[in-house]
């Protein structure tokens, strides 16, 4: 009986052995096609990633040649620079927008022009409101109510000092509403003619209609076409020749002088690739004094992340 009873507690051991290594074995299995899953994974990532990061040097060429402008410009350095994979994308001049931080920081001349940008785009004064308490140093809202009893109920107070990216915006109070209605509306964002780059002027050159309408209430729609179309045949080399070719008011070339300029410094850029399962988006923004061009700003996100 004794020898069954141990013949049977080591059969029972080494099956259980046997389980025990079967387990390991799938385990290591498991383990090893993870590895080489990650493995696989963190090689496409570099090359996307270095795909991006060769664009952007080309990016910065293109800058420094005054190329940005020419259509198709991050393909065409794509097709150029980056051999495994190509990037789509677009380059654009930061200083054809308005300064929010200056234009909140100048007192009510420069929010005057904030108010007409969000009046062209339909946007609420509340969320205009937002923005100005953001940015102004003092502890009161635009209305003159305290900023900690408004803000504090909304979980959030703001930081009373300038922006220091255009990507704050959707932070601020109020503000994803008005994206999301835009989104909807199919319309470009409330950040497509706001910058918080440059040298805080905006160049008359490269703004949109609506940048430009904000400029002065004196500008209509037909005044603003006009410049764009006499911009677009080269009419426009100096300050002057607004009053000289396009004949704008006194007051509107006033407020070009004050606000406009017709160089820019500051440019931003998005670069897209795609490689295998691994699609990356570079954002930076690039400043240019002479013939160099440095990156203020730069990041890289993921999808999957690794």
């Amino acid at each position: 009986m004794g020898v069954r009873n141990s013949r049977g507690f080591f059969l029972i051991l080494v099956a259980a052995v046997v389980a025990a290594l079967a387990v390991i074995l799938v385990q290591f299995g498991v383990d090893a096609e993870l590895s080489a899953l990650y493995s696989g994974n963190f090689r496409d990532e570099l090359i996307a990633c270095q795909g991006v990061e060769s664009v952007l040097e080309g990016v910065k060429i293109a800058i420094e040649e005054n190329q940005w402008h020419r259509k198709g410009i991050v393909s065409l350095i794509s097709d150029k620079m980056s051999k495994r994979i190509t990037c789509n994308g677009w380059i654009t001049d930061e200083e054809g927008k308005l300064p929010v931080n200056r234009l909140v920081l100048e007192g009510p001349d420069g929010i005057e022009i904030l108010q007409r940008y969000w009046e062209l785009r339909g946007c609420s004064l509340q969320s205009l409101n937002a923005l100005i308490d953001w940015i102004d140093p003092d502890s009161k809202t635009a209305q003159g109510s305290s900023e900690i009893a408004f803000y504090g109920s909304l979980g959030e107070l703001p930081p009373n000092r300038p922006l220091q990216s255009i990507y704050e915006l959707p932070g601020i109070p109020f503000m994803e509403r008005e994206y999301e209605r835009l989104r909807r509306l199919k319309e470009p964002p409330l950040s497509e003619g706001l910058t918080v780059w440059g040298e805080g002027r905006v160049n008359l050159l490269t703004a949109s209609q609506d940048v430009l309408l904000s400029l002065s209430d004196d500008l209509t729609p037909d005044l603003v076409n006009r410049i764009i179309e006499e911009r677009a045949l080269g009419h426009i080399q100096f300050m002057e020749d607004f009053k000289r070719v396009v004949h704008v008011p006194d007051k509107v070339f006033w407020a070009f002088r004050r606000w406009g300029t017709l160089t820019s410094t500051t440019f931003r850029t998005r670069i897209e690739a795609t490689y295998r399962k691994v699609h990356v988006v570079l954002k930076a923004v690039l400043w240019r004094r002479g013939f160099e061009v440095k990156v203020l700003y730069f990041r890289e996100e993921l999808w999957p992340p690794v």
